[in-house]
This record gives structure tokens, C-alpha cells and sequence, in this order.
């Protein structure tokens, strides 16, 4: 038995796994079946056949269900096949067998919480092994600024990074991770020492020349961010290269160069889907709407929730006597924007379940008409003829506009009149959000700084906060004024004080979208490279109560400020 099994080991050491493989076949000894099935399984792997090597592991778990190997190399295979959810329960099945707390198995189910974004558990993991002899604290402790980062905990991310760069002063994703992170919040001073430190250790590293770009464009320099990025991709095509400079031809408002720049990535990059992503959403721009759609629906691709994957996707057939599944879309703002395609979609069948996130099931009917709103925990016994994504029956219904997000939703009576006892007086009352999530995908464009508004939160008016993280530029300024702070109340309870409000002013949030299906008369303060949503915004959206206020170009919000200030005295004849 130790022998065939020493051949084998041998033969796998050396790559000559056909030799390897063969051994495996011809064993005749029952007693050792479940360590060849496991070895089978990593030769499988190793030949990158990954359901036959899920196979053989899964036959050895049969065997010898206490065997902890096959359940490590599922583990490896779940991560290659980014199935972090299978990942979670076989790395959890090794922590149970093993006698001892291994702080590597330990690393790994917190490295796949981590990859699965459930940040707060893979946090407790790596504080776990923090605990533990664990050899590499400088990948432990970066990986716990990332996590901290996902949070929405700067602080914390930032001393995690440092922690980490304790232990390698050269880490070239430590420094890199830190120049980000200074850039983000602004800290001038640190910025740039970690940009010099970058290019004293390597400046020639790809991560180190993509962010020489960041570091100009911090400076204001975006000639030179532009050419930066344009050298990086003479060089090589490299790929973020060309996401980095769209993002900058649509920051300074050249649409003709961001689509030029998108369409030549595409080229090098057919593979890559958010590019296609990104161009239907320049095709919505030019009002470009068939073409829009069908790119938009790549998507899909891109958030791959395969848990619906068996269903068949509605393409326009006929409805009749069919029950439909309608799965959230990517952000709760687009939750709200587009759940208005229901109403436009239940005439056409006998039934819709519609999932949606459990944030919003409160606020949320949840029975009107055929509709039902549901979690997901709630519709796996259910049987539907079809699925679709909320966002995809844009497509069929976009140019419509005889439906309102507003009729789905739960208004609370008592609720509202509770709040207008709380907050009525003689001061008319403003609701206000100024920055969004501190690393979210529109940041920092869309944000305005809260000192920015010093003028306004001056007039005689009770101003209300629901901004849910205050950055630390604004913290201090934040404590010092006169801003009432609600953002910790229940959607439930958001939604009654917004009812009461005179008037929202929100930048391009889920707060904005709130706050307009409340039918409250809300002002949005839209960056110049504002999405899609926003260009034909008066011609093809139905929130009512919304009027957009539009910055000229990236640079300047003190115009839309002092813009701000008139139109509020103005309305309100202060």
C-alpha cells in the first residue's frame, strides 16, 4: 500500500501524471480507495478538469467522510472557479476535522468570506489568525485593511496598512494599497511621500505606473495623467490603462474620446465583459437605445449570480398564464429607478415574485396586484416559467412613462404622523446627502465637500442629515454645525420624516432615488460625468418631484452652491 502510494506521489511530484494517473487505475486495494480518488482528483486538477476532479474528490468524501484532504482540495477548486460560497462550506469542514487551530486554514476561510464580500466574518476570521502563528503578517494584515476598507472603515484600513508595511517596508502592494488610500481621502502630504517611496522602489511596476496617473490627476495635472496613461498602453494595451483614461475623458466631459478610447479596448480586450458594459452605457448617453440595452445586458455577466441559472431568461415572449421571477438589480438606487417596469410587466402574466434586498423589504408592498415582493430565502419552492433582471425589462419598457416606483411603495401612516409632531415648526425643513460610500465606483466625482455648503447651512432653515458615512475631511466641520443627524433611522422611519420635509438636496445617492418615489420635491446635484440616467433625464424618467442641478464641469460646485442658495430664497422668499 505504501509503495503504490509512494510511486504515485512521485510520479505527481514530477508532473508525469498519465504514469501517475495509470497507478491510480490498476489499484486493486479497497482499504486505500479514498486516498487514490483524492489523488486522482488533484491529477484532474492539475490538468485543469475541474468537474472531473470535483468528481473524484466528492468520491472520496464518500468513502471516508472524516478525510480532510479532498475537503482542502475542493476548497482550491471552489477558489479557481470563484464559487466562494462552496469555498466557505469545505473550508469550514476543514477547520472541524483538523484537532488543532491551523492558522492557514484559518487565513483560507477568512480569504474566502473576504472574496465573497462578507467583510465583518472575514474580519473575525483574521483576527483569529492575528492570534495565531501565522508566518506572513504583512499578506494578514493587508488583506485586513482591504476588509476594513469594504467596511467602510478608513480608519482602521489605515492602520492595518501600516501594520503591514511594519513587517516588508518594500511591499509593493502594501505601498501601492496605501497611495490609493491616501489619494482618496486627500492627505496631500502622504500621498506624496508614498508616491516618491513607489518610484524609489520600482518605478517601472505596472500597479506603481497605472497610479502616476491617480497621483496627476490629484494635482490637477490632467494633461499629463492623460499622456501617463496613453504611454502605458503604446507599451503594452494594458487594460486598466484603458479604464483609467475613460474614466478621465468622461470626468472632463469628451464623450467623442471616451467612446474612441472603449471601442479600442474593446479591440484588444474582447474578452473583458465590463468593457461592452461600459459602452452600452455611452450608447444610453447618445440616446443610442437599442444598441444601449443589448450592452447593458452584459452586466450580468459581470455580477454572476448563478443561483437562478437553471431558469429560462423572458426575451419578450408571450406571457400568458406564465409566472415570472424578477432578481435586484446592482445597486438599491437602481432598485427603486427601475422596480416602475412591474407595474408595466403584470398585465402580461399570471404572476411576478420579485426579489429584492432585505434592506428594502420594509418599504416595499409586499403584495399589489400580482406582484409579490420576496427574499430570496422565500421563493426557492416556487416554480416560474421565467426569470429576468429588474434592470433588463428597460429594454421592453424604458420609454414609457405611465408608472411610478411610488404605487409599490409601504407608506406608514402613523409613522408620518408621528415625525410631523417631531419635526414641524416654523422653519421650513431641508433633508440633505453630500457624498456617497467612501471607495463606491462613482467616488470621488459625484461627492461634494461638506464645508462647501458652509453659506447655505447659514440660512434659516432646520437642516436634516441621512448621510450614512461622514469622510473624515467632513468630520470635524459635520460636529461643529448645525445639521440634525437621522441617517440611523429605519428605512421605515426615513421614508415618514422625508414625507414631511419641504425639500430634499441629495447628490447622485439611493437617497436621491428614496426620496423622489416619496413624491417629496428633491434637488439633484449631478456631477459633469454623471451616468446614463441623468442625461435624458427629463425626457424619459418619471420622477416628478426631481429638478437636476448640473455642474458645468468637474471642477467647480461652488457655482451649483451659490445656485443652490438663490433657488432656496427664491422659493422660499427668505
Amino acid at each position: 500500500m505504501a509503495d503504490i502510494l509512494k510511486k504515485i506521489i512521485d510520479y505527481l511530484n514530477n508532473d508525469n501524471l498519465s504514469e501517475a494517473f495509470n497507478l491510480c487505475e490498476n489499484n486493486k486495494d479497497n482499504k486505500i480507495e479514498h486516498l487514490i480518488l483524492n489523488v486522482k482528483g488533484v491529477i484532474f486538477f492539475k490538468q485543469q478538469k475541474f468537474e472531473k476532479a470535483k468528481i473524484e474528490f466528492l468520491k472520496s468524501i464518500e468513502f471516508d467522510k472524516s478525510f480532510i484532504d479532498p475537503y482542502k482540495n475542493l476548497f482550491k477548486l471552489n477558489l479557481k472557479e470563484q464559487d466562494y460560497k462552496s469555498a466557505i462550506n469545505n473550508g469550514k469542514k476543514v477547520i472541524e476535522l483538523e484537532t488543532s487551530k491551523n492558522p492557514i486554514s484559518y487565513f483560507n476561510l477568512a480569504l474566502a468570506y473576504d472574496l465573497n464580500k462578507d467583510y465583518k466574518k472575514a474580519i473575525d476570521l483574521y483576527k483569529i489568525v492575528e492570534t495565531l502563528n501565522f508566518k506572513e503578517k504583512n499578506i494578514l494584515f493587508n488583506n485586513l485593511a482591504k476588509c476594513y476598507l469594504g467596511n467602510q472603515n478608513i480608519y482602521e484600513a489605515k492602520n492595518y496598512y501600516l501594520k503591514a508595511l511594519h513587517f516588508d517596508h518594500n511591499d509593493k502592494l502594501i505601498v501601492n494599497n496605501l497611495l490609493i488610500l491616501f489619494l482618496r481621502i486627500g492627505d496631500k502630504e502622504n500621498s506624496e511621500y508614498f508616491f516618491n517611496k513607489a518610484q524609489e522602489i520600482d518605478k517601472n511596476y505596472i500597479e506603481f505606473k497605472l497610479n502616476k496617473s491617480e497621483y496627476l490627476l490629484f494635482q490637477n495635472k490632467i494633461e499629463d495623467a492623460i499622456n501617463c496613461l496613453k504611454n502605458i498602453i503604446s507599451e503594452s494595451k494594458n487594460y486598466v490603462a484603458y479604464t483609467k483614461l475613460n474614466k478621465i475623458y468622461s470626468m472632463i466631459g469628451d464623450l467623442k474620446k471616451s467612446v474612441e478610447i472603449i471601442d479600442q479596448a474593446i479591440i484588444e480586450h474582447p474578452n473583458q465583459i465590463d468593457l461592452k458594459f461600459t459602452r452600452g452605457t455611452q450608447h444610453l448617453i447618445e440616446g443610442e437605445f437599442e444598441k444601449g440595452w443589448e450592452f447593458y445586458e452584459f452586466r450580468d455577466s459581470i455580477i454572476k449570480d448563478d443561483t437562478f441559472k437553471n431558469l429560462k431568461t423572458w426575451q419578450g415572449e408571450n406571457l400568458q398564464d406564465s409566472t415570472i421571477l424578477v432578481t435586484s438589480e446592482q445597486g438599491m438606487g437602481d432598485v427603486i429607478q427601475f422596480s416602475k417596469f412591474l407595474i408595466n410587466l403584470s398585465p402580461l402574466c399570471k404572476k411576478i415574485d420579485f426579489i429584492l434586498f432585505d434592506k428594502l423589504l420594509p418599504i416595499f408592498k409586499k403584495k399589489f396586484k400580482n406582484i409579490n415582493i420576496c427574499s430570496k430565502s422565500e421563493i426557492y419552492q416556487n416554480k416560474y416559467d421565467y426569470k429576468i433582471s429588474l434592470g433588463s425589462l428597460n429594454k421592453y419598457f424604458f420609454k414609457e412613462k405611465n408608472s411610478n416606483s411610488s404605487d409599490l411603495i409601504n407608506f406608514n401612516e402613523d409613522r408620518k404622523k408621528y415625525w410631523e409632531k417631531k419635526i414641524k415648526n416654523k422653519k421650513k425643513s431641508i433633508g440633505l446627502v453630500w457624498s456617497g460610500n467612501f471607495f463606491g465606483p462613482k467616488e470621488p466625482t459625484r461627492s461634494i465637500e461638506l464645508k462647501k455648503f458652509d453659506e447655505l447651512l447659514k440660512l434659516d432653515f432646520n437642516f436634516y442629515s441621512f448621510q450614512n458615512e461622514i469622510w473624515d475631511r467632513d468630520k470635524k466641520y459635520f460636529k461643529d454645525s448645525n445639521l440634525i443627524d437621522y441617517s440611523n433611522e429605519s428605512f421605515t422611519d426615513i421614508i415618514s420624516i422625508i414625507q414631511n420635509l419641504d425639500l430634499v438636496i441629495s447628490i447622485d445617492t439611493f437617497f436621491l432615488h428614496l426620496a423622489c418615489i416619496c413624491n417629496k420635491e428633491t434637488w439633484g446635484l449631478i456631477s459633469a460625468n454623471s451616468e446614463w440616467r441623468w442625461y435624458e433625464y427629463y425626457k424619459y424618467n418619471s420622477y416628478k418631484s426631481l429638478k437636476i442641478f448640473r455642474q458645468s464641469n468637474h471642477k467647480n460646485w461652488d457655482d451649483i452652491i451659490y445656485l443652490l442658495q438663490k433657488n432656496l430664497t427664491d422659493k422660499f422668499l427668505i
